[in-house]
């Protein structure tokens, strides 16, 4: 199946592309993906046998880098390209403009179908909270490692992946270190009884409330 792939970085990867020049990458010096390898990888395309169970960025990054070569996705992809209208036409079909950022140069193209795959994590969402706290506020989006942090007082708000990570990021080199959660939350180890986690799972607890499932 033909099909155009416009990235608006210097490189493919997304998030998994540390320093990504598009602006966007969210992963910090420290971070590991919280899927394992057998779980994470493409069915035509295993994971090498000497990566870990659980990837380090740099990892992922070049899982997917060789994937795309692999399977020739390099000669699809349009680098340093942004998307700036999709829109729908009477006829069917989309009208997508998109700018090179090297050149300025605009042009439109129509296609049947369009999939955006632009991720969520380059979105910050910062609280308003009330009061007259005037120390530092950082989100995860911006965190790269504890560096700064040393001796500190840290509160680190929401027991996600990351949450989680950057508390035990910083605990061995802040004063104190406090996780904060509207609710309570399950965290348990990458690897239970010498295997990773996420292989104990079977199709059956996936039909389990989402509750019971966290």
């Amino acid at each position: 199946m033909p099909f155009d792939w416009f990235e608006i970085g210097s490189g493919i990867g997304g998030n998994w592309r540390y320093g990504n020049d598009n602006g966007r990458s969210a992963a910090y010096d420290s971070l590991h993906i919280d899927t394992s390898k057998d779980r994470m990888a493409y069915s035509d395309f295993p994971m090498p046998e000497e990566f870990p169970n659980y990837l380090h960025h740099s990892q992922v990054l070049e899982y997917f880098e060789s994937y795309a070569e692999r399977f020739a996705l390099n000669d699809r992809v349009t680098l340093r390209t942004r998307v700036e209208r999709v829109d729908p036409l009477d006829e069917g079909g989309y009208r997508v403009t998109v700018e090179n950022l090297a050149t300025d140069e605009r042009r439109s193209e129509r296609y049947s179908d369009v999939l955006v795959c632009n991720g969520h994590h380059w979105c910050r969402r910062m609280p308003d909270f009330p009061g007259t706290f005037d120390g530092e506020m950082l989100h995860s989006r911006d965190y790269r490692n504890p560096d700064g942090l040393e001796g500190k007082v840290v509160l680190v708000l929401g027991v996600g992946n990351s949450g989680v990570d950057i508390a035990c990021d910083v605990a061995p080199v802040a004063a104190r270190t406090l996780l904060a959660s509207r609710r309570g939350a399950h965290v348990i180890p990458r690897h239970l009884l010498g295997r990773p986690t996420d292989k104990w799972t079977t199709p059956a607890s996936s039909r389990l409330p989402l509750g019971v499932q966290r």
